[in-house]
């Protein structure tokens, strides 16, 4: 079964990469082949960030945790600096003699737009693990104890406010044409305040509905019973529990849309098609950026368990010999 499992999955991966050249190649040459603002570049941009959203997802789904991270920040590293580089080179009409390098510009944004939200979202996951215990946090914030949700509040308070700044930004078009880089950084950044905010608002949901923002607390050496999230006690119990269905695959994919409609807007959904304005998009997104990090946060125990299942068996024996005693 294991075997049989493993040709399946190896056969759906070749599939899909093997579907990549090809809709790499049909947008450099519908690129060139047609205008700018034409349906058939429409539908050809839509096509091709949907296909490498649900690409990334798949590959999120079926390769090793640790690979796919690899995957991303090589995308990452390589892609954001790249369509940098090709956008001063336009903005200072620099010419490169090579085919269409116009069009290799909006490749490296589409695939590196495209797995962000995924590779954030496990990132998150491993940086709660790496930094989940009390000497890291003593270290930080000495005997005061920061809550989550409070940091949560404020990242979405930031996120509102970047939205103002893009508010104001596209008050001008040249802020929408030769400075678009602009936007496109306060976007992206709206995503990741947005995003974070919202997944640690709804990961420390019970302390907020307390109003517990930050309290003193006594760090004296403890019994460490587990590698991480010391001391576990019945009183957090409540805090690993998850919902009776897996929602973070829908928040991660969900995410992937949100970023998507923020940067893009009538690119993804073209508006001769959906019949949706650029703004009304764009808002879209932000509402669906809330609501996904939101889903990641109340399921991110299930998260944990798959990318760390060996810490999962630890806390959950813990978990379990708490629940017996008390």
């Amino acid at each position: 079964m294991n075997i049989l499992y493993r040709i399946i999955k190896g056969a759906i991966l070749a599939i899909f990469t093997i579907l990549s050249f090809f809709i790499l190649y049909y947008f450099f040459y519908i690129d060139q082949q047609y205008r700018w603002d034409s349906i058939e570049v429409s539908v050809n941009w839509m096509v091709t960030i949907l296909f490498f959203i649900v690409y990334f997802y798949i590959l999120f789904l079926l390769i090793d945790f640790k690979l796919f991270n690899y995957v991303f920040f090589f995308i990452i590293i390589v892609g954001a600096p790249a369509w940098i580089i090709l956008y001063l080179l336009e903005f200072f009409k620099i010419k490169l003699y090579f085919w269409n390098w116009v069009a290799i510009m909006d490749v490296t944004s589409i695939m590196s737009i495209a797995i962000l939200a995924p590779g954030l979202s496990l990132n998150f996951i491993k940086y709660i693990r790496n930094n989940s215990d009390v000497t890291k946090k003593r270290k930080i914030f000495q005997n005061y104890h920061i809550h989550e949700g409070f940091i949560g509040i404020l990242f979405v308070i930031i996120a509102c406010c970047l939205w103002i700044i893009r508010y104001l930004l596209i008050q001008h078009k040249v802020m929408k044409t030769q400075l678009r880089i602009f936007l496109a950084f306060d976007m992206i950044l709206l995503f990741l305040f947005l995003f974070s905010g919202s997944f640690l608002i709804f990961r420390d949901r019970y302390d907020i509905l307390e109003l517990k923002f930050i309290e003193k607390r006594s760090y004296e050496a403890k019994n460490q019973i587990s590698a991480v999230f010391n001391p576990i006690t019945a009183d957090s119990i409540r805090f690993f529990k998850s919902p009776k269905i897996a929602i973070y695959p829908f928040g991660i994919l969900l995410s992937s849309f949100s970023i998507n409609f923020f940067i893009y807007g009538t690119f993804f959904l073209p508006e001769v098609i959906f019949r949706l304005n650029h703004e009304i998009i764009v808002f879209l997104g932000f509402i669906l950026c809330f609501i996904a990090g939101g889903m990641i946060g109340i399921d991110w125990y299930r998260f944990f368990a798959k990318i760390y299942p060996d810490l999962y068996q630890e806390i959950d024996q813990i978990i379990n010999n708490l629940k017996i005693n008390s």
